[in-house]
């Protein structure tokens, strides 16, 4: 809703979604319920079933916003359910090559009103993802578990909020307007280069662990969480890790037949 754009609203989200793609981030936090790591075989399987498609996403994402720009220059007097269907099969076919898997006319933006005109937001959103990761690289080698990160994050995209337009929030933490460059490296990156290079931070991670454990973590905040109005765990009670375990076991227990 106004004055957030969907765009700087997507961009926090969405970086925080990239990290849980990072073998570095696997490596320190994706543990089974013994406190077994993710084997690297588990990694390396998703990597090659994903990244030489990763394209494929970029287009799906395009093709909305290409499709909602001819639906809303259509004239009033050549609207039909015909010239809907054909022109959602010409989108699918010059952007995505053809019949999508998610067909156009299924993603839900297009159909409902206070979504509609939008979706554009979430290319711009991915795109300053990538050019902002880019930039933590650069600036420090790493991402995951570097305090630097979440400072720069909070003084640069969340403490402005709303007052500072998308586009200067990332000029501003990055030192460059948006742009591309970033995505299309990332994209075009070798497969073998990748796994390597993944491979190595999976390693560093697994050999680091977490900065901060889950017992010791600490928010700095009140976290509730309610079943309608029953309280099924509270951190004031014993802390963040208290309340994940006990969320844990009440998902388990409720799980059971």
């Amino acid at each position: 809703r106004a004055p957030m754009s969907v765009a700087y609203a997507e961009n926090q989200s969405m970086f925080l979604d990239s990290l849980a793609e990072d073998a570095a981030w696997l490596g320190r936090f994706a543990q089974n319920a013994a406190g077994q790591v993710i084997p690297w075989e588990v990694v390396e399987k998703h990597i090659r079933a994903t990244h030489p498609y990763s394209v494929t996403s970029l287009r799906a994402m395009l093709a909305v916003p290409y499709f909602e720009k001819r639906l809303y220059e259509l004239p009033e007097a050549e609207l039909s359910v015909e010239t809907l269907l054909r022109m959602a099969a010409e989108v699918e076919r010059d952007i995505q090559g053809g019949p999508a898997s998610r067909p156009l006319l299924s993603v839900p933006h297009i159909l409902a009103d206070e979504a509609s005109c939008y979706y554009h937001g979430y290319v711009l959103a991915e795109m300053s993802v990538h050019q902002t990761r880019a930039h933590f690289l650069s600036v420090y080698g790493t991402i995951v578990d570097n305090p630097n990160v979440g400072r720069d994050l909070t003084q640069r995209y969340w403490r402005p909020g709303n007052g500072t337009p998308f586009l200067d929030l990332v000029k501003g933490l990055t030192g460059k307007s948006l742009a591309a460059d970033a995505w299309v490296k990332a994209l075009g990156e070798d497969l073998e280069h990748k796994l390597t290079s993944e491979k190595a931070e999976y390693e560093k991670g697994v050999a680091a662990g977490a900065r901060v454990k889950l017992e010791d973590a600490d928010l700095g905040m009140r976290v509730l969480i309610k079943d309608g109005d029953d309280v099924v765990c509270d951190s004031n009670d014993a802390g963040l890790g208290a309340l994940c375990s006990k969320f844990s076991a009440w998902v388990g227990a409720k799980s059971r037949p």
